[in-house]
């Protein structure tokens, strides 16, 4: 059994645009009230702390792994960081091709999510892996690059 990894992409939680402007906007709400905030008691100092707090967390969650995407043994493994693993063999997928994940910007991260009768997996970049598996189950996954994978699927593929 080859064990070589083909591909490998790490998604990050923090790297998530939805969850990182939300972050933003209440830090900037935060040093926004403590700036003109005009009395300057107990209050006051509880702004500039839970801004800078949340500052805090979101360097922390800028290198927290979410899921990693494996090509390996001819099958396609996609792991959370709960080490809950989903795998996809080669040899069962049927079509496949590049798209874009959703048609907004902001989204939420997601790990096997059955949504319209797609299993969708997300934490960060526009452009989607579609993959569509011999029993009809359809995989839409999130990715930043999905173009070396794609190849590397499309070779297996008869």
């Amino acid at each position: 059994m080859n064990n070589e990894i083909k591909f490998k992409e790490v998604h990050y939680l923090g790297r998530n645009y939805y969850g990182l402007s939300r972050r933003l906007v209440m830090m900037i709400f935060c040093f926004i009230a403590h700036f003109y905030s005009e009395e300057k008691g107990s209050i006051d100092g509880v702004f500039f702390i839970v801004g800078n707090v949340i500052l805090l967390l979101c360097v922390v969650l800028w290198f927290i792994p979410y899921y990693t995407i494996e090509l390996r043994n001819n099958a396609l493994h996609l792991i959370s960081s709960r080490k809950k693993e989903v795998s996809l063999p080669l040899n069962a997928i049927t079509h496949a091709e590049i798209g874009i994940y959703n048609r907004y910007h902001l989204n939420n991260p997601v790990f096997n999510v059955l949504n319209k009768e797609e299993y969708r997996f997300y934490s960060e970049g526009r452009k989607a892996l579609l993959l569509k598996l011999e029993g009809g189950n359809l995989f839409r996954i999130g990715m930043k690059s999905p173009e070396i994978l794609f190849t590397e699927i499309k070779k297996s593929i008869p």
